[in-house]
Formats: C-alpha cells, sequence, structure tokens
C-alpha cells in the first residue's frame, strides 16, 4: 500500500519541491493535472492523506479528489 502524508503548511512553504518530493517525481513544475494523473495510474491501494488542508490550494485538493474518484485504488481522507 502506498501512504502520501501532505501537510498544508509545507505545501504553503514550497509547494513544487515539497510535492516532488512526496511523490518521488523526477520533476514537478506545479501543474495539478500531473498529480491527478499519477495518482489515477496507481494499480495498488493508494491513500493520500492531508493535514492542514486550509493551506492547500483548492484546485490541489480537487485533483485528489478527482483521482479517487477515478481510480477506486486511490481514497483521500482530509485529517483536519
Amino acid at each position: 500500500m502506498n501512504t502520501f502524508n501532505i501537510d498544508g503548511k509545507k505545501v504553503a512553504e514550497n509547494q513544487n519541491e515539497y510535492l516532488k518530493e512526496i511523490f518521488d517525481l523526477p520533476v514537478f513544475e506545479g501543474d495539478f493535472e500531473d498529480i491527478y494523473f499519477y495518482l489515477s495510474g496507481f494499480y495498488s491501494k493508494t491513500v493520500v492523506n492531508l493535514t492542514n488542508s486550509e493551506d492547500i490550494d483548492p484546485l490541489l485538493i480537487d485533483a485528489f479528489e478527482r483521482a479517487s474518484e477515478a481510480n477506486e485504488l486511490v481514497s483521500l481522507n482530509i485529517e483536519d
């Protein structure tokens, strides 16, 4: 199982570098569709846990939500 714990406060500090590191991407330049497609392609159970979501761009949260709807193996937990 893949688990990604994303802290909104760290996203707010340096969004692109933080998300690149969290998702172990070779490159991330801020296009949330890249995150959507990345998560939609998982073939094993994947959980995205968000904390401090008020500091996360709503469009990024939307990408997480859409990925969880498109791929039944992906789930999103908002832990505020």
